[in-house]
């Protein structure tokens, strides 16, 4: 090589490499501006604007925001996305995209989340209605229907008229031990004026509290951090009381599965171990199927009859018309029976509309999309979180008209005073307070009937009437749930013989 060549080649060395250099780095910058504009995250549905880390995640937490000012966001607020702490999720404010999304796509929007600490650790993962759309809960969810379907809930009319003039005779405080006490009789069939049933209620009663709080958003930490379910139990308090929870509450479920052995009437729990093997259910699973349906089923059917009374001492000439369907149809020589649901309409439409009117679970349990999908034009990833805003969807004028607000049972009626057409996405039920896709209520058939049962029987024994002033928009939250803030009322029998008459439906 002759004297001089190699600072040549060097040159040229150096000189391709900084080509080299200079393309690559076009081509990333291209690459990436490619990646950003055909990235479906651009396409998220609108949301309001959040903080570093933390997103939008106040927002979930702030109740007035979601049921007033959540609906205020483009294509009129109906689906609205928020940032929580990283984790993807949205509000549907209306029917319209409920429907279309947790009904019509079930297939991807049927998971849950994972509700780390109320179903993983304190439940085990055998608290099914909050449980991942996996084999197990499929499973369970399956075996629930052998007693709760349409046709086995025929088989509960007995326990709703007498669990009815219970409640009718004892009044007005005691809608919470009415609907624990039914529901008793219908999972267990346990003899409900015993100490021992007493001290049934009141241990249930803890669990299902425990269960309520841990699922509200908020209440832990480690559902928005995963990472923190690694820390060493000595040192997390939660997990400490969860486990112990668990271990508890399963002891204690398995104990009433052995006690409603050789029952003599048809309940929950008898029909899942007769039909265990059929079912492919573990002692554990049916255990805690029974046990979810009485941890749920008795706090949601209270707070119905909350705003179902709220409703009645505020609105007292619905009340005295549904009265006088009564009167006009059962009069005052017995007591009403599930049976006669066909033949009070006007009845039935004040229950849909109580139910329709406030939600004793205003965001229902939020299901999870199990894959990345695109809804008029925006792009929901897998794994985000989806509330239903369940207040502000049977509230949508777009289905109940522009007194959608009000408490008016004769929008359920034709002009002939029959129960008109449910709209087209509630399941022939006027509302949508019993949830979508796979995971609609389950025991809506039962809740249905003991509602009716109830409210018949409180009907046609008395007058309601406020003694005090009454905020029909007044609330107080626990866990997941709303009930009305506190109001007093008078509960007058309507007639001499209507408690007598109670009192013989009761039997010897």
């Amino acid at each position: 090589m002759a004297h001089g060549q190699v600072p040549t080649l060097l040159s040229l060395t150096f000189s391709n490499y900084g080509t080299l250099t200079a393309l690559s780095g076009l081509f990333l910058v291209a690459y990436s501006a490619v990646r950003y504009a055909t990235s479906p995250w651009r396409h998220l549905p609108p949301g309001p604007t959040g903080y570093p880390l933390l997103g939008s995640a106040l927002k979930l937490l702030d109740k007035e925001w979601l049921f007033q000012e959540c609906k205020s966001y483009a294509l009129a607020g109906e689906l609205v996305y928020l940032n929580v702490a990283g984790q993807p999720a949205v509000v549907l404010n209306s029917q319209r995209v409920a429907a279309d999304l947790l009904d019509r796509h079930a297939s991807t929007f049927s998971d849950r989340p994972r509700f780390i600490v109320a179903n993983e650790v304190l439940c085990g993962g055998m608290f099914f209605a909050i449980g991942p759309d996996d084999d197990r809960w499929r499973r369970m969810r399956r075996a629930v229907h052998e007693g709760f379907s349409p046709a086995a809930s025929v088989r509960y009319y007995g326990m709703h008229a007498e669990e009815a003039a219970r409640l009718a005779l004892a009044l007005a405080k005691h809608y919470t031990r009415f609907t624990a006490s039914l529901v008793l009789a219908i999972t267990y069939d346990r003899p409900v004026l015993s100490d021992a049933s007493r001290e049934m209620l009141a241990r249930i009663e803890i669990i299902d509290r425990k269960i309520d709080r841990a699922t509200a958003p908020g209440t832990h930490l480690v559902e928005f951090f995963p990472w923190m379910l690694m820390i060493p139990q000595k040192l997390a308090r939660w997990k400490r009381e969860a486990q112990d929870g668990f271990t508890s509450a399963s002891a204690y479920f398995n104990e009433l599965v052995e006690d409603a052995g050789g029952v003599a009437r048809p309940c929950l729990a008898s029909t899942l171990v007769d039909n265990q093997e059929k079912l492919a259910l573990s002692d554990d699973e049916v255990s805690w199927a029974t046990g979810t349906m009485y941890a749920i089923g008795s706090d949601t059917l209270a707070g119905a009859l909350d705003f179902w009374t709220l409703a009645m001492v505020s609105f007292p000439e619905t009340q005295h018309r549904a009265q006088e369907e009564l009167d006009a149809v059962i009069g005052q020589a017995r007591p009403p029976r599930v049976g006669d649901r066909i033949h009070l309409p006007y009845l039935e439409a004040v229950i849909r509309e109580a139910l329709r009117w406030r939600a004793g679970l205003p965001l229902g349990v939020p299901h999870r999309t199990n894959a990345n999908t695109w809804y008029e034009g925006m792009f929901i990833p897998k794994g985000t979180w989806c509330f239903v805003n369940v207040n502000l969807c049977n509230r949508d004028p777009a289905v109940y008209g522009a007194d959608a607000e009000a408490f008016n049972p004769l929008r359920h009626l034709d002009e002939k005073g029959c129960l008109k057409p449910a709209p087209p996405d509630t399941k022939d039920e006027g509302h949508i307070a019993f949830g979508f896709g796979k995971r609609i209520c389950i025991g809506r058939y039962v809740a249905n009937d003991a509602l009716f049962a109830a409210i018949a029987t409180i009907l046609w024994a008395f007058k309601l009437e406020k003694t005090g002033g009454v905020n029909v928009n007044a609330y107080k939250s626990g866990g997941m749930t709303l009930r009305p803030e506190l109001f007093s009322c008078r509960f007058t029998p309507r007639f001499s013989e209507a408690l007598a008459m109670l009192t013989q439906e009761l039997g010897p």
